[in-house]
């Protein structure tokens, strides 16, 4: 990722989530990361276990960004022990974006889902967002909220993972949003993960699938905000713009 400003800034205080961690379904080798400026002053997890680098430099820069490399060994297990119990409450409550509106609550009234698990119902409202939505990129943005997007008709992946999440909570299932990357994609991708006896299962809305070994998990949380790879604050009276550029290569090696 590449920040370049019209002009130079200083006192630019960041936090980075950027780092793929230990799951049950991923295991993380050789991480190399360079941050320019290079003034990474420490490392911690948040309250969803997400690695964050936090830092800080005084220096005028008119580009910040970083590069991350890694090997992730994936498909070790199709889903997430919940691990601790008493965080998953905060997953079944609805955000500021994921509230519904009208069109979400209509839509959620016509969904049967009566007697199944939560793993099926899951796949039940995964399958009807799907013939009812339609991916276009260009029509909605960073702050665009599930009820804005179901409206419109379309959107992109964090559209859908947020549509899913609202009908998911409505619907009384702990779910949270995952951040992360997928063969294929040339930028980030993003999908939903659902609680059911006592573990974490990923649905992709957004390509009407469950999340296999083609996946890379980043970070998870209650909706896209909580999954910013890049949030902070500078002086300066500028403009930016952002590159992004994700590669995944696909290796066999039976050493891994």
């Amino acid at each position: 990722m590449k920040l370049t400003f019209s002009d130079a800034v200083r006192d630019h205080r960041f936090s980075l989530k950027c780092i793929p961690h230990f799951t049950d379904m991923q295991r993380i080798k050789d991480v190399s990361i360079s941050v320019y400026p290079d003034h990474i002053t420490s490392e911690d997890t948040d309250s969803h276990g997400n690695i964050t680098l936090f830092g800080y430099t005084n220096e005028y820069h008119n580009f910040f960004g970083f590069e991350v490399n890694g090997l992730a060994v994936t498909g070790l297990s199709d889903s997430e022990k919940a691990g601790e119990l008493h965080k998953v409450g905060m997953y079944r409550y609805q955000t500021g974006i994921t509230r519904p509106g009208e069109g979400i609550i209509n839509f959620y009234r016509d969904i049967d889902m009566t007697g199944f698990s939560n793993e099926s119902k899951a796949q039940i409202i995964m399958e009807k967002l799907s013939a009812s939505f339609k991916y276009e990129q260009g029509v909605t943005g960073m702050s665009t909220t599930a009820e804005q997007a179901f409206e419109g008709g379309a959107g992109v992946c964090q559209d859908y993972a947020h549509i899913m999440l609202a009908l998911c909570r409505m619907e009384k299932i702990p779910c949270r949003y995952v951040a992360g990357m997928m063969m294929g994609e040339g930028s980030s991708h993003a999908w939903v993960e659902i609680w059911d006896k006592n573990r974490w299962l990923p649905f992709d809305p957004t390509n009407n699938k469950i999340v296999g070994d083609e996946y890379i998990k980043i970070s998870c949380g209650r909706d896209a905000g909580d999954c910013l790879v890049n949030q902070g604050i500078f002086i300066g009276n500028v403009t930016q713009t952002q590159e992004i550029n994700v590669i995944v290569e696909e290796v066999f090696n039976e050493s891994y």
